[in-house]
């Protein structure tokens, strides 16, 4: 169909059921094997032929000289639908996107990206200086509306709605939390 449709366009079909006649010098896209595989093709239906005795529909491509057909059986159940418009160039793009090379690169893609925001985050790790940060206490971030755990509290911990002035909870011998 070149000039009129470039090779490796996206085309986008009408769909047709199985009763419905199509009208000859019409642009349809059909399924035909060509060198082994099984591939979409976009020609002219020109018309039935019915001298074996059953239906092939025959078809041509643009640039044929008159009485020039396609060679491929094609039948009723081989066509997909009728043209409706194209977009130049963008099929190329989806069988690339089909293809292995493309999962390979994809995949190969996110593992860097995922290899990168590592780096970065090792990068950004802060060592500290000196032993003087390192025997520092932390600050704690005070969250609001949260309880204190319930239960005993070990090692001088208090919880927070004790007096500062309370004596602190002593460690429970082992007798004692064994009951």
């Amino acid at each position: 169909m070149v000039p009129t449709l470039p090779v490796g366009s996206l085309v986008i079909d009408h769909a047709i059921d199985e009763g419905d006649p199509i009208p000859e010098n019409t642009p349809i896209t059909f399924k035909a094997e060509l060198q082994g595989q099984e591939v979409f093709v976009t020609h002219y239906f020109r018309y039935i032929d019915q001298s074996d005795g059953y239906d092939r529909y025959m078809t041509q491509g643009e640039s044929y000289g008159e009485g020039m057909y396609d060679t491929f059986e094609i039948h009723r159940e081989d066509i997909v639908g009728t043209y409706a418009f194209h977009i130049p160039y963008l099929g190329r793009v989806a069988m690339f996107l089909q293809s292995p090379v493309a999962l390979t690169m994809f995949l190969l893609w996110g593992f860097i990206l995922m290899m990168e925001h590592m780096v970065k985050k090792w990068l950004s790790y802060k060592y500290p200086e000196d032993e003087e940060d390192l025997m520092k206490p932390k600050q704690r971030v005070k969250a609001k509306n949260v309880k204190p755990p319930k239960g005993r509290y070990l090692r001088g911990e208090t919880p927070r709605h004790r007096p500062p002035s309370a004596p602190p909870l002593k460690r429970p011998s082992m007798d004692e939390i064994k009951g």
